[in-house]
């Protein structure tokens, strides 16, 4: 979903939030054994039943009503129970780190318990993520937006300390990612925090490491850019931070899977 987000009073750069499927295991069978969630999140919602979940090696108890998020690049395996049903949806955009952020899912606790609201699950089926028109993937994103609102309500995460230096990292990104010197250095050295500590703090709180978060920023602001197609990919990749337009086009491509002329192509003419 391209919406504004609000940095210190002003309105800042479109940022997106895209449904990329879901459904239910009823209907896919073992899609969720031995899965990588590759460069998405997952929010997998247990509607009756319980299962375990296996996330990196380490197990979780998920029962009804309950819900586990799994984080991008990470493994992992639903061990199937009788009468279990459970409905997922997964979801990526430069705005996902930041919805689930603010809710208590973090990597190593990627839990949360009882929802207790009617007809939730019928969140899931509602989206439609086939459909490249662009008013359905405002939709969509609203819906993911609605799920997530509940869990907010319920589940927000706490208020840390740490948390502060996530959130300070985040804001000065979305300042500086149009800025070539921009790098983890230049944030760490904007908090006065150690690079180490800084990297595990990011990486906990959103799924990402601060590299990878910068870099689908920049990609993000990319996409809208190029629905301009008089600006030439070169200008593109220079207005989003990046001085060398081979390695925009390489970063682009791992982390979109089109190159920004294939990506143009085929959203915008």
């Amino acid at each position: 979903m391209k919406s504004e987000v609000i940095v210190k009073g002003k309105a800042k750069n479109n940022v997106e939030l895209i449904c990329q499927s879901c459904g239910n295991n009823l209907q896919t069978g073992n899609i969720y054994a031995d899965t990588v969630a590759v460069s998405s999140y997952k929010l997998i919602y247990i509607f009756r039943g319980s299962c375990v979940v296996n996330v990196d090696g380490t197990s979780h108890l998920v029962e009804t009503d309950c819900s586990i998020m799994i984080f991008p690049f990470q493994k992992f395996k639903i061990e199937q129970a009788d009468n279990l049903k459970f409905y997922w949806i997964e979801f990526n955009g430069f705005a996902a780190a930041a919805y689930v952020s603010q809710i208590d899912f973090t990597i190593t606790s990627p839990t949360v318990g009882r929802l207790n609201k009617d007809d939730f699950e019928l969140l899931f089926d509602y989206p439609d993520c086939s459909a490249n028109a662009e008013f359905i993937r405002h939709r969509n994103a609203a819906v993911i937006i609605l799920m997530l609102s509940f869990y907010l309500e319920l589940y927000p995460g706490e208020y840390r300390k740490e948390n502060r230096y996530v959130f300070s990292a985040r804001i000065y990104i979305e300042e500086n990612f149009s800025n070539p010197r921009l790098n983890v250095t230049t944030v760490v050295e904007y908090l006065k925090i150690d690079r180490s500590h800084f990297y595990r703090l990011f990486k906990n709180e959103t799924g990402l490491s601060p590299v990878d978060y910068i870099n689908r920023r920049r990609i993000s602001r990319a996409e809208f850019l190029l629905a301009d197609v008089k600006m030439s990919i070169k200008d593109v990749a220079f207005s989003v931070g990046y001085t060398d337009q081979m390695y925009f086009s390489r970063v682009f491509k791992r982390l979109n899977g089109h190159t920004p002329t294939q990506f143009r192509k085929y959203m915008y003419t």
